[in-house]
């Protein structure tokens, strides 16, 4: 839940999300903000991860939906028809009590929601009223479906929308609670309680990725080939890149290449070759995809008839743009 702190005097410069530079040292902030670029779009990206895996939570918590365990045994038992580990991430009325316990999912991203709301005068409705509204919105939705309520169910179900909206009850998804946050997020990185909610949004999402069984979407891209002052060596740290991530940052010394500069970094790795095996374990994408991937993307061949060699390069764009249109599906 939502947590206030002193932020500490080095907080105004340097970046509090936990990024570091080679000597050590907490990574500059952006000007104005308590963030560095690179940790600010991993963040938005791990908000918009949260609303997009949120679907398959929910299908995971009713019987049939995607699932994470293997097969059982047939026979009655008093086992939840649903699985518990999910509905406890779903259902608002969760309360973590100690460490390492579930938050409901909606109830985390409300919090921070309303605390910006609150924080910027747009004005958060008083608990008891928001109960109180609760409760005439649920009369009123029961009255509507009643047989007699005749040409009442028009205005009835007029005036529940409104004191829905009136009272934020009509917003309260997350989707809504996540497009209000990115809406927010330039102001959301320049609060000294944004560690605290890069913290429970990390949190939420690895919680949410293992009830899924949803890996992170990213793949290797080789090498960070930035040259070490002192050693005149290459940086050497793996780079990994999202499908959807604007840029791809060194984890080690924090150069970045903006998309626009991948090929670029393309070019100061040299260009690895390899075969479609290497590449679909590279991807875990199925042979045969990639071979459809190939015809239809025109990849140079680069080895021979008997052992056909293709560009990393080539072969990730293809990826990345097939892994963009299914996110934005």
């Amino acid at each position: 839940m939502i947590t206030r702190t002193t932020p500490a005097e080095d907080q105004e410069t340097r970046c509090v999300l936990g990024c570091r530079t080679r000597t050590g040292e907490p990574f500059p902030a952006q000007q104005g903000y308590r963030t560095c670029d690179p940790c600010a779009d991993e963040l938005r990206a791990d908000i918009q991860e949260l609303a997009r895996l949120y679907p398959e939570l929910i299908r995971a918590a009713v019987p049939g939906g995607a699932s994470t365990s293997g097969r059982v045994s047939p026979g009655y038992g008093s086992r939840s028809p649903a699985r518990d580990s999910v509905l406890v991430l779903t259902d608002r009325r969760t309360r973590a009590e100690d460490d390492g316990d579930a938050h409901s999912v909606l109830e985390i991203l409300s919090s921070w929601a309303d605390n910006i709301r609150e924080d910027t005068g747009m004005g958060v409705p008083d608990p008891a009223a928001r109960r109180q509204g609760q409760l005439l919105v649920g009369w009123l939705d029961f009255t509507a479906d009643q047989p007699w309520a005749g040409k009442l169910d028009t205005p009835l179900g007029q005036l529940r929308d409104e004191i829905a909206e009136q009272l934020g009850l009509s917003a309260r998804t997350v989707h809504g609670e996540t497009a209000f946050l990115v809406e927010w997020f330039d102001y959301v990185t320049r609060q000294y309680w944004v560690s605290d909610f890069a913290e429970e949004v990390r949190g939420l999402l690895a919680t949410v990725r293992a009830a899924t069984g949803t890996a992170e979407s990213s793949i290797p891209v080789g090498t960070c080939p930035t040259l070490n002052e002192t050693t005149q060596r290459p940086c050497g740290a793996r780079l990994r890149v999202r499908a959807e991530a604007d840029r791809i940052t060194c984890p080690r010394c924090r150069t970045r290449w903006p998309r626009a500069h991948w090929d670029e970094l393309s070019d100061a790795q040299g260009t690895p070759l390899s075969d479609v095996a290497a590449l679909s374990a590279w991807l875990d994408v199925p042979a045969g995809t990639l071979r459809r991937w190939r015809s239809e993307d025109g990849w140079a061949n680069h080895g021979s008839r008997r052992r056909p060699l293709y560009e990393r390069n080539a072969v990730l764009t293809s990826w990345q743009r097939r892994r963009g249109a299914l996110l934005a599906g």
